[in-house]
């Protein structure tokens, strides 16, 4: 993860192909500035993102867009096998259309697509990969460029499924997916209003009147269960996970996490 090898635009991060015995758990773990596919290859099971589970099935896609909690489930009677793609992107048009394509994330069945062509070019991948021909890196590279394109295709026409959401819907929907996958980088809460145009405190007072919730309550709430599967997965010191949340300093990160979860960061890792 540390040393992506790089296509082109693309830098690769993981590729490959798994199988998980019946019941067995991938368990949670957040997913930084990167995307990842996972196609079903055989038998079914659940993938997680941020608490919300998608049945998968053989054929079935499911990305996972930046700062996600990620977990799989395979289902209890039987195995589930898949292959992943875990990529970053350099700046230019394919980010900035797949950004578009994460703020447009949301709704039950969003994350869950079928595309043949998809599973098919990450299957070529996995064996050019590893086969070191000669211009595997050229073909490689144009696979991943395909990739990304269909990608960008398939969620092109998402805006039609929320055609039953009010506007102010929408808005909440997009600001919540906007904290989602910048919570490593929003300082506060006033540059989200920024981002979107909006006066904070009119946009704090809509976000509560549509959602129920208040918007600084879902954010902390956010970087919090982010913060609790950073600190199970054992990778980063305490202080170090302060810092990538962006708060003022350990003890007030100790302090709010102490105040969700009932026990400070230190003895939750104990």
């Amino acid at each position: 993860m540390d040393e992506p090898k790089i296509f082109g635009n693309v830098s690769l991060l993981q590729i490959g192909r798994r199988y998980c015995a019946e019941s067995e758990i991938i368990p949670p773990h957040t997913h930084q500035d990167y995307y990842e596919l996972t196609i079903v290859t055989g038998g079914q099971g659940t993938v997680l993102s941020n608490g919300e589970s998608f049945e998968v099935f053989p054929g079935d896609c499911h990305l996972s867009i930046p700062c996600d909690i990620h977990e799989i489930h395979a289902s209890d009677d039987e195995a589930l096998e898949y292959d992943y793609f875990s990529f970053t992107l350099s700046e230019g048009i394919f980010r900035q259309e797949l950004s578009k394509v994460s703020r447009k994330l949301f709704g039950k069945n969003s994350r869950v697509f079928k595309d043949p062509k998809i599973a098919n070019l990450i299957a070529n991948a996995i064996s050019e990969f590893s086969s070191e021909k000669p211009f595997s890196k050229e073909i490689l590279e144009n696979i991943f460029n395909q990739i990304t394109v269909y990608l960008i295709r398939d969620f092109s026409d998402v805006e039609h499924q929320t055609a039953k959401f009010s506007e102010n819907e929408k808005l909440c929907y997009q600001i919540m997916n906007y904290i989602d996958t910048h919570l490593y980088s929003i300082l506060n809460l006033e540059t989200v209003a920024t981002r979107f145009k909006y006066n904070y405190s009119y946009l704090s007072s809509l976000f509560k009147k549509t959602t129920g919730k208040k918007l600084l309550d879902y954010f902390q709430s956010r970087k919090l269960e982010t913060a609790k599967v950073l600190i199970l997965e054992n990778k980063y010191k305490i202080t170090e996970i302060a810092s990538m949340l962006n708060y003022s300093s350990p003890f007030s990160f100790s302090k709010a996490f102490k105040q969700k979860f009932g026990c400070s960061p230190k003895n939750f890792k104990k």
